[in-house]
């Protein structure tokens, strides 16, 4: 069955992430486990008021049941799924969340992101954009006031640098459940005279078998490429925007934001964020 983890930590972002989370798991008919890490750097002060790790690990499970059950009743949603999964962990969250959905073999991370962030965010990244770093499946992010939408028609983003073998069979795998038609596009900057690689992606949608959803590959010419992500989204419509991550040491992508995540916070659509084929599954 697929597996979908939706990390908590009980704010409203979460909320419109689990939200989602539950209507796409209906689709796929999937599994959603919600999941909170308690941060495990205690203070001897703090750690004064635990009289267990027991009591702490059952707090927060029943505060998971609340959140997931009693909370969404009050904001009047109803679900079909009414059975959830729930696991507390201690430890930092997005490295925590990563190792797990990894360990575990998670189909998607459904994961609640905003723009506002104070200096050390910017600088060491929140923990979606841990999660996004370093998880293997890809992962969706949804912003406060991002509401479900079925995908009837996705952006998805490439570029010449990215090996995105791997993130189009992702993306074909998720489309299956919806075929969403999809415009393939990239965005050339004015002087660039590189191709857009259309034989490589129209390679890649046919390996296995012809394509249930229409689809398009095009060059969009813009100055900035975030902004013309954007603009071409809006402008097209989209229910969902799909980008690739490029693999990278993680210490060098604290001084570099990735495009896709300079897009997710400009942007407030669903954007699944798939991981670039790295050299260990080659």
């Amino acid at each position: 069955m697929t597996k979908i983890l939706v990390p908590v930590d009980f704010t409203k972002v979460s909320f419109s992430a689990f939200n989602y989370a539950v209507k796409l798991a209906e689709k796929l008919n999937a599994e959603v486990t919600l999941m909170h890490v308690i941060n495990g750097s205690f203070a001897t002060a703090d750690s004064m008021f635990l009289e267990t790790m027991d009591v702490a690990f059952e707090a927060a499970k029943n505060r998971l049941k609340f959140f997931a059950i009693d909370y969404s009743k009050k904001m009047g949603l109803a679900f079909s799924k009414k059975k959830f999964h729930y696991e507390v962990r201690f430890g930092v969250a997005g490295f925590t969340i990563a190792d797990f959905a990894n360990d575990n073999g998670y189909d998607y991370v459904v994961a609640g992101t905003r723009d506002n962030h104070n200096i050390v965010e910017r600088i060491l990244g929140t923990s979606s954009t841990i999660i996004t770093k370093l998880t293997n499946c890809p992962i969706i992010l949804i912003h406060e006031n991002t509401r479900w939408m079925e995908p009837k028609k996705v952006i998805f983003t490439i570029d010449d640098k990215t090996d995105f073998k791997k993130s189009i069979t992702d993306f074909l795998s998720f489309n299956k459940f919806f075929k969403a038609a999809t415009d393939f596009i990239h965005i050339k900057i004015e002087g660039e005279t590189k191709h857009t690689p259309q034989e490589a992606i129209i390679k890649e949608l046919f390996r296995k078998e012809e394509p249930e959803f229409t689809f398009e590959v095009k060059n969009i010419f813009g100055g900035d490429i975030v902004q013309s992500i954007v603009d071409y989204s809006i402008f097209e419509k989209a229910d969902m925007l799909v980008m690739v991550h490029r693999k990278k040491s993680f210490l060098a992508s604290f001084f570099d934001r990735s495009i896709s995540l300079k897009t997710a916070e400009g942007l407030h659509l669903p954007i699944m964020i798939t991981a670039e084929q790295s050299s260990e599954n080659l």
